[in-house]
């Protein structure tokens, strides 16, 4: 993730310099170092670059288990924050994250990139605009194969350091996108297992998840790190569906749209024609809108107080499936 944010630093030259690099394997980290033309200093513990005074910001790409202890050194050292998601492990990891980083009056974003992609700020925009009424249903779908992406012992495999598979790793995404376009999920019920075609994986690579929102709504929702191929035929291989009461929206083979309100719509299902970007661009936008908050001191689109709400409803998600009930959500 690390090297998937640096494109945006590298957008952003003259606004934010890297400085310091860090990993525990160190040929990783000099590797990272050898891309920038000042050759940031590189080290192999992360406490060396909170107790730098000359770092103003940290860019957290570790692995999840790290994710709070780092963040709360970060902001009692005074320093801004954008942390990878998932934002924490549980609930009560985020909770202490935000009070932290609030006390200290500093910028803590979480990369959640989703938001960042520029076609979805514009079907957020239609959704606005009551293109298609008011949404009563959503599909969210990703397939993946964990062990043919990451080699047998990574940490992603381990529940203890990911806390969590399939689920908080990677449905967090959508369901992160689902709030930003329709609202609060107000309740969960879910279904998960382990398929053993991830040797090593100790927590769910399937899980079917169905949602209630505030408004209504309802949505359901399959993710797998055990698909041989992925079936799903979009930019992004997952899948989005929105229903709505005068029409609906959906991104196979680019972004569609059928409406009875909007007339260039209105005949079938119509290309959007929207900009469909690189899903790495959606990285650059994101590293942009932090250095934005930290120079104007907005709160971000998807600050760590925003993302509890997500965060909320991932262990909502566990709680559902592990004690069979619908489960509400506990919301900030």
């Amino acid at each position: 993730m690390a090297k998937a944010h640096l494109p945006g630093y590298q957008a952003a030259a003259g606004r934010a310099e890297i400085v310091m690099c860090c990993d525990n394997n160190p040929q990783l980290a000099q590797d990272f170092s050898a891309k920038l033309d000042n050759k940031p200093q590189v080290v192999t513990d992360w406490q060396e670059i909170i107790a730098n005074p000359n770092i103003d910001a940290v860019d957290i790409c570790a692995p999840h288990f790290l994710h709070a202890p780092i963040v709360l050194a970060a902001a009692k050292a005074g320093k801004h924050i954008l942390l990878e998601k998932p934002m924490a492990m549980n609930f009560d990891e985020a909770r202490q994250m935000v009070d932290a980083t609030s006390a200290a009056g500093k910028i803590f974003m979480v990369a959640q990139n989703q938001r960042y992609l520029p076609e979805h700020a514009l079907i957020r925009d239609w959704l606005n605009k009551d293109a298609i009424g008011r949404v009563i249903a959503a599909r969210i779908d990703g397939n993946q194969f964990l062990s043919r992406a990451y080699p047998k012992g990574h940490w992603l495999f381990s529940k203890a350091l990911a806390g969590g598979g399939v689920i908080r790793t990677t449905a967090i995404h959508k369901i992160d996108l689902l709030r930003y376009f329709l609202g609060e999920v107000r309740r969960v019920t879910a279904l998960y297992s382990t398929s053993g075609l991830n040797p090593g994986m100790d927590s769910e690579d399937i899980a079917t998840i169905a949602m209630e929102f505030e408004n209504g709504a309802i949505g359901e929702a399959f993710f797998t790190f055990a698909a041989y191929q992925n079936p799903i035929p979009t930019a992004s291989h997952e899948l989005v569906i929105l229903y709505g009461t005068k029409g609906m929206i959906n991104n196979i083979n680019g972004w569609h749209m059928y409406s009875t309100e909007v007339e260039a719509y209105s005949q079938a299902m119509t290309s959007m024609e929207l900009p469909n970007a690189d899903y790495a661009t959606s990285f650059v936008h994101e590293v942009k809108h932090f250095l934005d908050c930290v120079e104007t001191g907005q709160e971000p689109i998807t600050s760590g107080r925003d993302n509890l709400n997500t965060i909320a409803v991932i262990d909502a998600i566990y709680t559902a499936a592990e004690t069979g009930q619908t489960t509400l959500v506990q919301r900030s």
